[in-house]
């Protein structure tokens, strides 16, 4: 692996996804995220593609403050550094 998560790493049917700066959360279909964008596609690049828009991760500042993460990972035991944008 390459030190990125990608969606053929996680095996689950349903990708969880929450960001509570904005109390917002979703679920997604892993396969139809995988027809879409690729087995291939990391879960860092999944984070910037669902906060897509958010001025919280495109702070004028430069500073990334989005808290949008992927609970489904800590549920499977995944822990990774910020990858899931858990800071």
């Amino acid at each position: 692996m390459s030190g990125l998560l990608t969606l053929r790493d996680f095996r689950g049917a349903i990708i969880t996804v929450e960001c509570k700066a904005c109390n917002r959360h979703g679920e997604l279909d892993r396969k139809a995220l995988v027809k879409q964008h690729g087995a291939g596609l990391s879960f860092a690049d999944l984070r910037r593609r669902v906060a897509l828009g958010c001025e919280k991760m495109n702070g004028e500042d430069g500073v990334d403050r989005c808290q949008t993460r992927f609970p489904c990972l800590t549920e499977a035991g995944i822990v990774i550094g910020n990858v899931d944008g858990g800071a």
